[in-house]
């Protein structure tokens, strides 16, 4: 069973949850151990990395971050490409497993800018 999504999102917060994402995995975090870093709840950067879950960075979490990854300066952690829009709709396909009641995998299929109609 699939699912398709649809999610209004800043550009920048999908791109840090991204680049946070890619820094654990090369240090061989599990997204448990990321949280207990930054001495939050272990479930914190598995909501964060969610599709389905409304969980972001924060100001406070990017000191967090920047620290549980052994940065120096904040800037060592945000070294990714400035955003190109404010504001973009993710559509995510969901598979489920046959019952419905949990989702196996998340794949981003489709990423567009978002454009408020004004006039």
């Amino acid at each position: 069973m699939e699912k398709i999504l649809k999610f209004q999102v800043t550009q920048f917060d999908f791109d840090l949850i991204n680049h946070v994402k890619g820094l654990r995995e090369i240090k061989g975090l599990t997204k448990e151990d990321l949280s207990m870093k930054m001495g939050l709840a272990k479930s914190f950067v598995g909501n964060v990395e969610s599709y389905t879950q409304r969980h972001k960075y924060s100001t406070r979490h990017i000191a967090l971050l920047a620290k549980a990854f052994g940065f120096e300066k904040i800037s060592d952690l945000m070294k990714f490409v400035t955003p190109k829009h404010d504001k973009i709709i993710i559509t995510v396909k969901q598979t489920m497993n046959k019952s419905g009641s949990k989702v196996i995998r998340s794949e981003v299929v489709k990423i567009e800018p978002f454009c408020v109609n004004k006039g």
